[in-house]
């Protein structure tokens, strides 16, 4: 699967190494690790359906203002936000954000 990223600082956030990041960060430590292991694990599938067995990651289309949209979840309180489009065969997640849930 191909991934993008709609924002700058997600893509930061996912090329940087743990040990690199220096600083508050916007988000928790065990997020920041959790987001970079959802991300290789959506490079590594190869459509939406395969995550469907991942219990845990809860995948979900989202409804009302989010629609067309879909998520996984990174702890209890996170969620990583993200579309899907196709240029023709080839499926692109588009990553739009790291979202806490109840917020």
């Amino acid at each position: 699967m191909v991934v993008a990223f709609e924002d700058d600082a997600l893509v930061k956030l996912f090329e940087t190494p743990l040990a690199d990041l220096k600083g508050k960060q916007k988000y928790p430590l065990a997020v920041i690790k959790q987001f970079k292991k959802k991300i290789e694990l959506l490079i590594a599938i190869k459509a939406l359906e395969d995550l469907k067995p991942f219990k845990g990651l809860n995948f979900e289309y989202l409804k009302g203002n989010r629609l067309g949209q879909s998520s996984i979840r990174l702890n209890d309180q996170y969620r990583l936000v993200f579309v899907t489009s196709f240029e023709g065969t080839i499926q692109i997640l588009l990553i739009i954000e790291i979202s806490k849930h109840y917020e």
